[in-house]
């Protein structure tokens, strides 16, 4: 019997995996609840600055599908490549464009939140962190594979 070796598991492996998956079913639903925001926006948007706030609120969810969307993306290159050290860089610089374009939304969400509603903003101003924690995690895992990708391998030693 010839036995072949399982071929070795990247150290990020299991963590870009459950975050891809979580990128992926959070996101979606941005993706897909976002346009009937956009859709019903002449019954909420008396609340929030009126008809003058129009153009504001139409970019930031706007920019919410596109964010959502290019999430979505994201997730789905973690689950492909999360085993694959030679894309881990990929990875990490997909990652932190996620988590840079994410900060400037929710900033620029929150101040037009709190310019109409203190109590919402603030519990926007709470979500921010726990928004953060996926592409945090996501970094950790591409690290783990980039580092391991840098790292020279074991020299193989037969049995004698």
């Amino acid at each position: 019997m010839n036995y072949q070796p399982l071929p070795p598991q990247a150290p990020g492996k299991n963590l870009l995996l459950v975050t891809g998956i979580l990128f992926i079913i959070f996101n979606a639903f941005g993706v897909l609840t976002t346009p009937f925001t956009l859709m019903t926006m002449d019954s909420w948007l008396w609340l929030f600055g009126g008809q003058a706030m129009r153009a504001t609120w139409t970019m930031l969810y706007t920019f919410n599908i596109m964010l959502s969307a290019f999430a979505v993306i994201v997730g789905i290159l973690g689950i492909m490549y999360c085993n694959k050290t030679d894309k881990a860089s990929l990875l990490l610089v997909l990652a932190v464009v996620t988590i840079v374009s994410s900060v400037i939304f929710n900033i620029a969400y929150t101040v037009a939140i709190l310019a109409h509603s203190t109590a919402l903003g603030v519990t926007n101003i709470i979500g921010i962190p726990i928004g953060l924690v996926l592409p945090i995690l996501f970094i950790i895992g591409a690290l783990k594979n980039k580092n391991a990708a840098n790292t020279p391998p074991m020299p193989h030693h037969r049995p004698y």
